[in-house]
């Protein structure tokens, strides 16, 4: 995000975008909040996601408490750019807004994975919208969206996700920015296949490699599209 872009942000923001939570007691100044989070993706980890939504809704039933009925736009961030990217659209819709940390988004996004262990994908992509809805620039979300869609052989809208997942990873923090676009760009390759659509494919596995180069997953898809290519040749 350009210098420039930061300060027309920041002047939308001190135009009353943005407004202070309430008063009292704040889930998102709970660490148990986020030792509950922790707790339900170890559960996940240990194959037992119905345990592990149990944890995912005694944090979202706290944020839920405490915001739920308010008249201002909820916004969740992991980085300042993300923030500001929520605070901006509320700016632009002449909205009031409170700016949080993920860790309501991220218990939604953290059920929709035991919601999809279990089997029930509609649910699990309806928790992953409400993240998204939360924060909207948050490019792992997207991704699973992306990934749910997929797996509902839905190519179009997978399509989109991915690729608002690419561009949103620019915003996503440094310590899994690198993770996060290789994430959406394995996708979206993934759906370039299924679509036929080869040289995209290519070209797509052919970034992650460069931007890194020991995603031994994107090599061997890579690999995969050559031969696929090479068989279309033979034809």
């Amino acid at each position: 995000m350009t210098r420039l872009r930061v300060m027309f942000f920041a002047l939308l923001v001190s135009a009353n975008a943005y407004s202070a939570p309430p008063s009292g007691a704040d889930p998102d100044k709970d660490p148990q909040m986020v030792s509950l989070l922790r707790d339900a993706r170890r559960l996940i980890d240990s194959k037992k996601p119905a345990p592990a939504i149990e944890k995912c809704d005694q944090v979202i039933a706290s944020f839920a408490a405490r915001y739920g009925n308010s008249e201002k736009k909820i916004y969740c961030a992991r980085t300042s750019a993300e923030t500001l990217g929520g605070l901006l659209k509320a700016a632009v819709d002449k909205t009031n807004a409170i700016a949080l940390s993920s860790t309501w988004s991220d218990a939604y996004y953290v059920k929709a994975y035991a919601l999809q262990d279990l089997g029930r994908l509609p649910e699990a992509k309806t928790n992953v919208q409400l993240a998204m809805a939360l924060s909207p620039f948050n490019s792992q979300y997207q991704s699973k969206l992306g990934e749910i869609y997929q797996l509902v052989k839905n190519w179009g809208k997978a399509q989109q996700q991915f690729e608002e997942a690419e561009d949103n990873a620019k915003l996503s923090p440094e310590g899994s920015r690198a993770s996060e676009l290789g994430r959406a760009r394995r996708g979206l390759a993934y759906v370039y296949v299924e679509l036929g659509k080869l040289d995209e494919a290519e070209k797509k596995y052919q970034q992650c490699l460069a931007a890194d180069p020991s995603d031994m997953r994107a090599k061997r898809e890579l690999e995969y599209v050559r031969e696929l290519k090479e068989k279309r040749k033979a034809r």
